[in-house]
């Protein structure tokens, strides 16, 4: 279990054959083709307008999924009313694996362009057009809102015209500011309201020559002037825009139906996405190599462990070639592949969520998932909790039976599962009812001798940090520097003992102490030297006296594994809680057939709150801890993910049908 070595395949070959053999590569699935340097009489061809072209095409496929998607939810509902005919296709689930698909119907998909593309331009007709009908219900909505204050008018908007003598307003008014518009009447006009809900509308007559006499009053009960001058009214466009809002809103079910047919093609869209992805990384391929006019050179990264196989292939293979396989050479920046079992590898999703592992470093991933497989359990520490994990994501992988690489949540949440039972059995919890209630043996109660688990919650902590502090020694032993390494781990080794000695010195003896103190200082001594190595002159005592400042980052580390004991605790404590409730609320209702209905509501309602949240703050806590606290001693990462060709896809595998059997 380890970090693969990697080897660089060197080619040059016949330029009419470069897309042949970056196909091979491809079907091969274990070389990652690199940019090279630049060459002397060598030149890049620049395609990357056929790459764009690829990547608009791939944005079309993305409408596609997106849009039906997106209109899936409408569609239920309208179905669920009788007004349209659907019936939604089965999709692939939460926990779907990625469908096999054979190399050569793969090289197939070609084909299906011209017809796809053609269906998604329909496509996109019917959103534009939903687009335009929510434009046209806006206007439509608007039209009723502006009626409201008119609804109680019986006359048509256009009999509001001025005569020779009289000026003829027609407008709207706050209801609030209507008692404003008496002072009309005491300069010689006239005015009558038509009583709205919040606004109303007012009609009003003044003589020519006192227009402007009213314009204050107007101005004070914000006057606003009706737009509208048809020989409708209100109640007329009232109708009309409900009829209108109507045929609307049928128009839309109808384009929501069309879309939905489109649901029919979407694993066509997804494999042609896949297709298309993938030529764009063989475009970006081709984009990588060096080439004249008649040959091509090309770089690849592959694993050493698949070098006789792409050997053998490209030696029996009829195309023009000569290769080279090699190891990587200093400065060279080399991709990481993880090499782990099936135990291992899920756990290398959480290395590389915090940054993927630089090559030839130790890999951090066994480390990884010893301590989050315990933590795990320690946070959760209650056995029922445990057997439902378990059991929810067995059921899961037995059904979908993932290959490596995929589920890997699921399979941490599986082997979660079975941690968390072994700490809720040694614990004596049971969906929060104590073994010591039901007569069942445990280690000890948390809720009631909370010591104990603080203690080990910390001795797991200082066991990780110690573990993280070797593996740094032995990096720094491989490069050279055993000093610094062995300086830098037993420093904190001896202060370890030192202050164990001195702690149990009242038990031991005065033995212990004396030994204990001689450890203590050894250890200062060996901190303070690590603090000395890559410095000179006087910065070696600068150095020396800083790193005894990383004692007090220690112990800030060592008390963040204290939230595996606040976790822990929480989970039982408001597991307890729930069943209290159900106990007490069942004994309060008279009849106990309906009393213990309402208890199991309440155990299920509860228990499955609880094992969910607590779950998570599972996953987040104990990822943080290994990124913070464990890392922090010895990890370097910032490598760059080993991607070979064929990697890139995102819907299917390629491979022989009976692959997709899990490993």
């Amino acid at each position: 279990m380890a970090l693969s070595n990697m080897q660089k395949l060197l080619l040059i070959g016949n330029v009419a054959e470069r897309n042949t053999l970056i196909k091979k590569l491809h079907k091969l699935g274990c070389a990652e083709v690199v940019a090279t340097q630049k060459i002397a009489n060598m030149q890049s061809v620049d395609i990357q307008q056929d790459i764009d072209e690829n990547k608009v095409k791939l944005a079309k496929l993305e409408f596609c999924l997106q849009t039906v998607k997106e209109y899936k939810v409408t569609a239920k509902k309208l179905a669920k009313e009788h007004k349209i005919d659907y019936s939604p296709a089965k999709g692939r689930g939460m926990f779907a694996v990625k469908p096999i698909i054979t190399y050569e119907s793969f090289e197939k998909l070609q084909d299906t362009q011209a017809d796809i593309f053609s269906q998604i331009e329909e496509l996109k007709s019917c959103k534009d057009e939903i687009i335009a009908l929510k434009a046209d219900k806006q206007k439509q909505n608007a039209l009723l809102a502006s009626m409201s204050p008119y609804k109680n008018m019986g006359v048509e908007f256009s009999r509001f015209k001025d005569t020779k003598t009289v000026n003829v307003l027609l407008g709207e008014v706050k209801n609030a500011k209507l008692p404003l518009l008496e002072s009309i009447r005491e300069k010689g006009g006239e005015y009558e309201v038509f009583n709205g809900e919040i606004s109303s509308g007012v009609a009003i007559v003044i003589p020519k020559e006192k227009r402007e006499d009213i314009q204050e009053t107007l101005t004070d009960v914000d006057f606003a002037v009706c737009p509208i001058d048809e020989a409708k009214t209100a109640g007329q466009i009232i109708e009309e825009c409900y009829v209108n809002i109507d045929n609307i809103d049928k128009q839309n079910d109808r384009l929501v139906e069309k879309i939905m047919t489109y649901e029919s093609i979407r694993e066509d869209v997804m494999k042609l996405y896949d297709y298309l992805t993938l030529e764009v990384a063989k475009a970006q391929s081709r984009n990588n190599t060096q080439v004249t006019d008649s040959t091509y050179y090309l770089e690849a990264w592959l694993p050493q462990s698949e070098a006789e196989r792409v050997d053998k292939e490209l030696t029996e293979s009829p195309l023009s070639l000569a290769f080279l396989i090699r190891d990587p050479l200093e400065g060279e920046e080399v991709p990481t592949l993880a090499v782990n079992n099936g135990i291992v590898a899920p756990y290398e999703s959480v290395t590389n969520m915090y940054s993927v592992p630089f090559y030839k470093e130790i890999d951090p991933n066994p480390g990884v998932a010893f301590f989050f497989f315990l933590m795990f359990g320690m946070m959760l520490s209650d056995a029922g909790y445990g057997l439902l994990l378990m059991l929810g994501a067995g059921l899961v992988l037995a059904i979908r039976r993932p290959p490596k690489g995929e589920l890997n949540l699921v399979k941490i949440i599986f082997m979660g599962g079975i941690s968390t039972i072994i700490w809720g059995f040694l614990f004596g919890s049971y969906f929060g009812v104590s073994a010591k209630d039901i007569g069942i043996w445990y280690l000890f109660n948390p809720i009631e001798e909370p010591m104990p688990f603080l203690v080990i919650s910390i001795a797991v902590g200082l066991i990780q940090m110690f573990v993280g502090m070797a593996i740094n020694m032995v990096a720094l032993i491989k490069q050279g520097q055993p000093i610094w390494g062995i300086s830098s781990a037993f420093s904190w080794y001896f202060m370890a003992l030192g202050l164990g000695g001195i702690a149990l010195a009242s038990k031991l003896g005065s033995w212990a102490k004396i030994l204990g103190i001689v450890f203590l200082v050894l250890g200062l001594i060996l901190l303070m030297l690590s603090g000395t190595f890559g410095k000179k002159g006087a910065k070696k005592v600068s150095g020396a006296f800083s790193a005894l400042y990383g004692i007090i980052n220690f112990f800030s580390d060592l008390m963040s594994y204290t939230r595996i004991f606040g976790l822990g605790l929480a989970t039982g404590v408001i597991a307890m809680v729930f069943n209290q409730i159900a106990d007490i609320i069942s004994g309060m209702v008279p009849w106990k057939f309906l009393g213990v209905i309402i208890s199991i509501v309440i155990y299920l309602v509860g228990h499955s709150f609880n094992v969910a949240i607590n779950s998570l703050g599972a996953y987040v806590h104990n990822s943080r801890l290994q990124f913070v606290e464990y890392f922090g001693k010895f990890y370097t990462g910032g490598g760059q993910l080993f991607a070979p060709l064929g990697s890139e896809m995102k819907y299917y595998k390629i491979g022989a049908p009976q692959s997709n059997k899990g490993k």
